[in-house]
C-alpha cells in the first residue's frame, strides 16, 4: 500500500514536470510577433532566438541525462526549476539581442531538463506498460501548452506586455518547484553506482544502426513540431488574416490535440505497436500540414489539427529507445533527447529564414519534409526489427 502510495506521488510528479515544460515552452508560439514588433526584429532573428533555446535544451537534454545517471534521477528536475527562475527574470528584463539569447538560452536548459527526468524517472518506474504512461505523461505537455496560447492571446488583446507576461509564468513555476524539492524517490531510483560513462561508450550508442535511426527520427519530429508550434501564430496573422486572439485559439487546438492524441495513444499504442502508430501518425502530420497551408484560407483550422497527428510520436519513439538495453539509460535517453533538441532549434531557425527568402508559407510547409525523413527513418527501423527477427527464426 504504501509502495503504491509512493509511486503514485513520484509519477505526479512526472506529470507536473511535463505540465510546467508545455506551459514555459509555449509562451513563445503567441510572444514571438508581439517580440518582433516591440525590438524591430526580422524573422530570422526571431528563429535566432528560439535556436538559441533549443540550443539550450539540446544541451540540458545531453547533460542531463548524464547528470541522472551520477547524481539520482531527480536532480535534473531541481537543475530544470533554477534554470526557469533565471531565464524566465532575465528574459523579461532583456534589451538587446545578446541578453535574449543568453536568457532564452537558460529557459531551454530548463526545459530540456524537466523533459528529460520527467521521462526518464516515469520509464524506470512503469517497465511493464511504458508506452501507455509516456503517453499519458506527454499529454500533461499538450494540457500545459493548451492553456499557454489562451492565457498570453488574452493578455496581449488586454495591452499586457510580453515581459510581464514571461514574469507572471513564475506563479505555475515556484509551486512545482517546491513539490519538486521535497519530492523523494526510493533508495534504488537514488543511489545508483556512479560509474564514468566514456566518450566511447557513448560513440558506441550513437552508432548503433538502429540508435542512430531513432535519434535522427525523434531530431526530424521535433523539428516539425516546434517549427509548427513557433511560426502558426505569425503564419495565421500575417498570411491568412486571423486576429491575435483567433490565431492563438488556434494554437491552444494545436496543443489540445496534442493532449487529446496522448490520451486516446495511451490506449493503443502497446496494441497496435509503437512502430506501426508511429508510420501511421507522421503521415497523419504531413497531411495536416499540407491542408491547412496550401488549401484556402477556410480550412486553416486544419493547421491546428496537427497537433493530433503530432501527438503520440515523441512519447511512443521513447518507448521504442528505452527498450533498446544500455548500461547507461540515462545517458542513452539523455542523447535521444538531445537529438530532439537540436532539431527544436534547427527547425524554427530554418523555417525563420524561409520566412524571410520565400514567405510565411514556406516556412510552415519545410514541416513536411521534416515529416517525411521522420517517416523513412521509422520504416527503415522497422524493416530492420522484422530481418532481425526473421534471422532469429531460421537459425
Amino acid at each position: 500500500m504504501k509502495q503504491k502510495f509512493v509511486q503514485n506521488y513520484i509519477i505526479i510528479g512526472c506529470f507536473l514536470s511535463y505540465l510546467l515544460f508545455g506551459f514555459v515552452d509555449n509562451i513563445k508560439g503567441p510572444a514571438i510577433p508581439v517580440i518582433l514588433a516591440d525590438m524591430n526584429f526580422d524573422y530570422s532573428l526571431g528563429g535566432a532566438i528560439t535556436f538559441m533555446e533549443y540550443t539550450g535544451f539540446f544541451l540540458a537534454s545531453f547533460f542531463a541525462g548524464y547528470l541522472a545517471d551520477l547524481f539520482g534521477r531527480k536532480f535534473p528536475l531541481l537543475l530544470a526549476i533554477c534554470c526557469l527562475l533565471f531565464g524566465i527574470v532575465g528574459y523579461s528584463l532583456s534589451s538587446s539581442l545578446p541578453f535574449f539569447f543568453f536568457f532564452i538560452f537558460f529557459i531551454g536548459l530548463g526545459c530540456g531538463s524537466l523533459e528529460l527526468a520527467g521521462g526518464n524517472i516515469i520509464a524506470s518506474v512503469r517497465t511493464a506498460d511504458r508506452g501507455r504512461y509516456l503517453n499519458l505523461l506527454n499529454a500533461f505537455f499538450g494540457i500545459g501548452a493548451v492553456f499557454t496560447p489562451i492565457m498570453t492571446g488574452w493578455l496581449f488583446n488586454q495591452d499586457v506586455s510580453w515581459r510581464s507576461v514571461y514574469l507572471l509564468s513564475l506563479a505555475v513555476v515556484i509551486p512545482i518547484g517546491i513539490y519538486f524539492l521535497f519530492m523523494k524517490l526510493p533508495r534504488e531510483q537514488t543511489t545508483r553506482k556512479k560509474e564514468k560513462v566514456s566518450v566511447h561508450d557513448m560513440l558506441e550508442m550513437v552508432m548503433h544502426p538502429q540508435v542512430r535511426l531513432l535519434y535522427l527520427a525523434i531530431f526530424a519530429y521535433v523539428a516539425a513540431e516546434i517549427g509548427v508550434a513557433t511560426w502558426m501564430v505569425d503564419f495565421l496573422q500575417k498570411s491568412r488574416h486571423i486576429s491575435v486572439v483567433e490565431s492563438s485559439m488556434y494554437l491552444s487546438v494545436h496543443f489540445a490535440g496534442i493532449a487529446v492524441g496522448r490520451l486516446f495513444g495511451s490506449l493503443f499504442v502497446d496494441r497496435l505497436g509503437h512502430l506501426q502508430s508511429l508510420l501511421l501518425f507522421s503521415v497523419l502530420s504531413a497531411a495536416f500540414i499540407a491542408i491547412g497551408s496550401f488549401g484556402p484560407a477556410s480550412v486553416s483550422i486544419v493547421l491546428a489539427f496537427t497537433g493530433f497527428g503530432y501527438s503520440i510520436i515523441f512519447p511512443t519513439a521513447t518507448a521504442v529507445i528505452s527498450e533498446i538495453p544500455s548500461p547507461h539509460p540515462g545517458t542513452k535517453l539523455g542523447l535521444f533527447y538531445g537529438a530532439g533538441g537540436l532539431g527544436g532549434a534547427v527547425g524554427p531557425w530554418i523555417a525563420g529564414l524561409l520566412n524571410d527568402l520565400l514567405g510565411l508559407k514556406a516556412g510552415i510547409a519545410v514541416n513536411l519534409c521534416f515529416c517525411l525523413v521522420l517517416f523513412v527513418c521509422i520504416a527503415a527501423y522497422l524493416k530492420s526489427q522484422s530481418l532481425r527477427s526473421f534471422a532469429e527464426s531460421s537459425r
